[in-house]
């Protein structure tokens, strides 16, 4: 019963870290000025250890003498454009975006195989599949198209 309680708890942290996160972006882009910036480490810093928090899986392929990568399901870059996008488009309310980047935001630990994979050999390094859609696609596209699977 314990565990239940501890995901429950991570959920409701995960939650308020999203939407804290949300208004931030907001509150940069209101500020529209060059002197500020977004930075893709947010979310390992925020959340620390993120794996506690928002972690999906490991790779299939992950042994205990693999070589190893923590990588986000969906790239930073994507997530922080994606809701900079709402942010500015003004049709979500902040709660509504925090719930996109709350289903969204996800580490898995892959092979440093897989992450070459991923990073150079199909070229997500920082971009999601041609016509991803961060209201309704799969969260695990990339993966998908890279053939990982999570256990």
């Amino acid at each position: 019963m314990k565990t239940i309680a501890c995901k429950k708890d991570n959920d409701v942290i995960v939650q308020a870290t999203c939407l804290l996160l949300v208004r931030h972006f907001r509150n940069l882009i209101e500020l529209n000025d060059s002197g500020y910036g977004f930075h893709t480490r947010i979310f390992s810093h925020i959340l620390h250890p993120e794996h506690r928090f928002v972690h999906a899986g490991d790779s299939e392929q992950v042994t205990a003498d693999t070589p190893t990568h923590p990588e986000h399901v969906v790239p930073c870059a994507t997530l922080i454009e994606e809701c900079k996008r709402l942010i500015s488009a003004g049709h979500h309310t902040d709660e509504q975006i925090a719930h996109l980047l709350q289903k969204h935001w996800k580490v898995a630990t892959i092979t440093k195989k897989e992450q070459m994979t991923l990073d150079f050999d199909l070229g997500y390094k920082s971009k999601m599949p041609e016509g991803w859609d961060f209201e309704n696609s799969d969260t695990f596209a990339r993966f998908k198209l890279a053939n990982i699977s999570l256990k």
